[in-house]
């Protein structure tokens, strides 16, 4: 049996192959890798998942993981086990608390993160937050990515992990990283970052400023806790290390809120409310909002939508609405996108192109401002 020939180093010099150890602790560290990297679910490592990691790590460029950039990956990985849990003294482990970066809220963008990057110096530092459920966490496979967006650039980060990160996902992607990598070549003096808050399934109400459990429940949300919390966090956190000049809201969300008919009839309040609550928050009172939806009210005319979310046209007009209703807000739609084989969730392809669309509105919306 052929073993994947990647070389690690834990807290040692000593090198390990990424094949079953009887070492406990490098075996700990192994699985955990393949857990990281395995974009393809087979219970290995292949050659493009080999990539990623290697275009992740490689810093110096030369081909090849050196030693300080094993380093580097073991104690990544290791760190994204979590901390280990202290003794009461009598040989029992105590519950650890969650860590504030270590929420529903962050999961998915802590897997896009590819090491800690410092912030350039020169230009503005642009972030846009990200926000929704699934097609905005992304459920594209980060392995079928191409150059040059499974590779580090210099002038792009994602909050992951509590810091900022080169953005190279691993596992899966959205459309922030072409959205950035975009908006990137669109301001070639400033860099671009993200902060992403996104969870699959999720309704509005969960990421509401005034959180209730009993409200997020509306949606069966209340475990996932208050995710405008999470993004506060990130926030007051980058604030500290960083200068950011918040400069834009993109939502993603709404298929939660179309199974009833009164979460739907409340949406666009709710939506609107939200905006006004992370703009003030964000002291960015004019920052503009994209709103990612499927289809014009026109074209929702014509359809007639039935199953369980048989009142997402409601939701989806209020994504039209705002648009109209809220300043310094932009509808884009963007129709049917090619998914994966469940017919829900946006492919790399589809979210590529998602990224370049919400990008172009960006690019608008500035353009028309100079």
């Amino acid at each position: 049996m052929k073993h994947v020939i990647l070389v690690l180093a834990v807290a040692s010099s000593t090198a390990i192959l990424l094949a079953a150890d009887t070492n406990p602790r490098r075996e700990k560290i192994r699985k955990a890798v393949v857990k990281q990297y395995d974009a393809n679910g087979n219970g290995r490592l292949d050659a493009a998942e080999r990539a990623v990691i290697l275009k992740t790590y490689d810093a110096n460029g030369n081909g090849q993981l050196d030693k300080q950039e094993r380093q580097a990956l073991a104690r990544d990985v290791a760190g994204k086990q979590g901390p280990k849990a202290d003794g009461d003294g009598d040989g029992n482990q105590k519950d650890e608390e969650p860590s504030e970066w270590n929420t529903p809220g962050f999961k998915q963008a802590n897997s896009m993160g590819g090491r800690e990057a410092d912030i350039p110096k020169g230009g503005t530092f642009r972030v846009f937050v990200l926000m929704g459920q699934s097609n905005m966490a992304g459920a594209a496979r980060a392995a079928e990515l191409k150059a040059p967006y499974n590779s580090k650039h210099d002038r792009i980060r994602i909050w992951a992990n509590g810091r900022w990160e080169y953005f190279v996902p691993r596992q899966r992607s959205g459309p922030g990283v072409a959205m950035a990598h975009q908006l990137a070549e669109f301001w070639p003096n400033d860099t671009i970052g993200i902060i992403k808050v996104a969870v699959g399934g999720t309704g509005i109400r969960a990421f509401e400023r005034n959180w209730s459990k009993e409200r997020a429940e509306r949606t069966f949300d209340g475990k996932k806790g208050p995710l405008y919390q999470d993004l506060m966090n990130a926030v007051a956190e980058a604030k500290e290390v960083s200068k950011p000049v918040f400069s834009g809201l993109v939502w993603k969300q709404g298929a939660a809120d179309g199974t009833r008919k009164d979460l739907a009839d409340e949406y666009h309040d709710t939506f609107k409310r939200l905006v006004s609550d992370v703009r003030n928050d964000l002291s960015a009172p004019d920052m503009p909002v994209f709103v990612l939806t499927y289809a014009s009210d026109e074209d929702l005319a014509k359809k007639t939508l039935t199953g369980k979310r048989k009142h997402l046209k409601t939701v989806l007009m209020a994504h039209n609405k705002a648009g109209r209703d809220i300043p310094n807000t932009t509808t884009i739609h963007h129709g049917k996108l090619p998914t994966n084989a469940d017919g829900i969730h946006f492919n790399t392809e589809g979210q590529i192109k998602l990224g370049k669309m919400t990008a172009a509105a960006v690019e608008a919306f500035y353009g028309a401002k100079e």
